[in-house]
């Protein structure tokens, strides 16, 4: 089982920032390297595995960058998780990701980032 606590974290803070600051337009992994602290090779990695999932789409060239898709779903935690970790289906973990399926990555987009990295 594949389980990085410091991938999930900064996974499910840089989508939080992303809900945040999404305004209709692609936002620059620089630009979200700078909201979240996290260098861009890094944030790179994260987003490879979050557009992979479906969770982000992604514009190349010039206005490019990361954007939510136009579902109007909201993004749970737990599908966050999912998507940037190997979890067997079969593993003893499931049962927290299932309570995490309620708690949306909206709720956490208003709170400051220093208390997601706590």
């Amino acid at each position: 089982m594949e389980f990085g606590l410091k991938r999930v974290i900064a996974a499910v803070r840089v989508v939080a920032a992303l809900k945040r600051l999404y305004r209709g337009e692609p936002i620059t992994v620089q630009a979200m390297s700078t909201e979240v602290k996290l260098s861009q090779s890094y944030l790179e990695q994260i987003f490879a595995k979050l557009r992979t999932a479906g969770i982000v789409t992604s514009a190349r060239g010039p206005g490019g960058g990361y954007s939510l898709p136009r579902s109007e779903e909201d993004i749970s935690v737990a599908s966050v998780i999912r998507a940037v970790t190997n979890i067997p289906v079969d593993c003893e973990f499931q049962s927290v990701l299932e309570a995490l399926d309620s708690v949306s990555v909206t709720q956490l987009s208003g709170r400051k980032e220093n208390s997601l990295a706590a």
